[in-house]
């Protein structure tokens, strides 16, 4: 049920053995906490069997905290999730948490340096297929508009050095950062934004901000039904754009710069352990097999039966 890449866990643990009052149990039955860093899958309901068939999970959910980067995280499982969406985070369960590895090495290259003034009032480069409908939808509107520039491209995560480098000088040519929802709410593009001293602008229903910064005094928080609306949005706006951007890359500094996220993930996790008060074996269960659990997620019968007719039409 974990990953085969143990680098994560394995920095985590030395983070929260470091911490006074925590200790590593040498059984599980003996632990207040398990924790573990479940690979990234495409999670349906039947791996609520798979939960309860493991020998280690089963007989205790109520003590088990994950670490999950999944597109759209389940949420299940207590604990750490990068991209799960509002619909089924609960702030007892789980705590929303940046992306600990970064796809583009030039964001990070980039990183501080100062930068000509920016020509564009926004812009944006990514790929369509991971949210047809909202990105489409962006690249229609913007298509021939001088002020946003957007662009899209086949790559995904196997981009070239050309074509990292060229996403960075186009974030950087934007006093704002469009960042729409993918096959997630959150995306790297959020994140890489502020590193560069670029405001995001999140377009994203679903999106669950990590705690810790004031995203209100950096951020723009744009409703997909109002992607058509983002020009005079943002001219709204445009006089702070030096500020906000600012404010956006010292909350990376201070949140979300590499050398830290090993203690923000401990930090995220020791909340939602904090935060586990009276829950057993059976009350967990009962909580991942309930209505809320299965109509968020999609997995009711008759949530499938009409996924089932949209991938035979879409054939």
């Amino acid at each position: 049920m974990a990953s085969d890449d143990v680098s994560l866990i394995e920095s985590i643990r030395s983070e929260l053995l470091d911490r006074p009052g925590v200790q590593e149990a040498h059984s599980a039955e003996s632990a207040d906490a398990l924790v573990i860093h479940e690979p990234w899958a495409f999670r349906e309901w039947r791996y609520i069997d798979r939960l309860l068939a493991d020998p280690v999970i089963g007989p205790r959910p109520h003590k088990v905290y994950t670490i999950n980067s999944d597109d759209a995280g389940t949420g299940l499982l207590r604990g750490a999730y990068c991209c799960i969406p509002a619909r089924r985070f609960d702030p007892q369960l789980h705590a929303a948490v940046p992306f600990f590895l970064a796809p583009n090495e030039t964001v990070l290259a980039h990183a501080g340096r100062p930068r000509e003034a920016p020509t564009l009032l926004a812009s944006w480069r990514g790929n369509p297929k991971s949210n047809r409908p909202l990105r489409s939808q962006l690249l229609e509107a913007y298509a021939n508009c001088e002020s946003i520039k957007v662009e899209w491209t086949d790559s995904w995560l196997d981009h070239s050095a050309e074509e990292k480098l060229h996403y960075v000088q186009l974030l950087r040519s934007a006093k704002f950062a469009l960042c729409p929802a993918g096959w997630a709410p959150a995306s790297f593009r959020i994140f890489e934004s502020m590193a560069l001293g670029i405001a995001p602008v999140i377009i994203a229903d679903e999106f669950v901000a990590p705690a810790g910064p004031d995203w209100r005094s950096f951020s723009l928080q744009v409703k997909e039904a109002d992607l058509w609306a983002l020009e005079p949005i943002l001219e709204r706006h445009v006089d702070r754009h030096e500020e906000m951007g600012a404010l956006a890359h010292q909350a990376w500094c201070k949140y979300f710069k590499p050398s830290g996220l090993v203690a923000y993930y401990a930090n995220a996790l020791m909340a939602c352990i904090g935060a586990n008060t009276g829950s057993t074996a059976t009350s967990e269960v009962k909580r991942w097999r309930s209505h809320r659990t299965y109509s968020g997620n999609g997995w009711t019968l008759p949530q499938r039966a009409l996924n089932r007719i949209r991938r035979a039409m879409h054939a």
